[in-house]
């Protein structure tokens, strides 16, 4: 699969990701780190909810990679931004899900993209 294909999967579940929070809020926090952090630090919450992690564990694993970056914070302010998380999320967990199964599947590149862009449309 070209990584193109495969980054606008995640890209387009990550910006879903962005609408059902206070982005604005989190920019602030991080208001002196690139925005492709914030990004993939959402997508690293998304990918582990899909993956069956533990609240406690993705606050734990989140934490130790924002320090490995320099980024001041603790491990209590990463619990309570993930607190409600899973459910906030739970359309871009499902749709992690099923494209990382889709992919090691093998399945078009086309497919992926068009059940995860279903999956991921608000009602009108």
């Amino acid at each position: 699969m070209e990584a193109s294909v495969e980054y606008e999967i995640w890209d387009s579940i990550v910006n879903s990701a962005k609408t059902r929070f206070d982005y604005n809020h989190i920019l602030s926090l991080f208001k002196n780190t690139d925005s492709e952090i914030i990004d993939k630090f959402l997508f690293h919450v998304l990918v582990a909810f899909a993956c069956g992690e533990e609240h406690a564990t993705i606050s734990t694993n989140l934490f130790n990679e924002l320090q490995q970056i320099g980024f001041d914070c603790s491990e209590q302010q990463i619990d309570q931004f993930i607190a409600d998380k899973h459910e906030r999320f739970n359309i871009e967990i499902y749709a992690t899900y099923i494209a990382f199964s889709l992919l090691e599947d093998g399945e078009d590149p086309e497919t992926i993209t068009a059940t995860i862009h279903n999956l991921l449309k608000k009602p009108e």
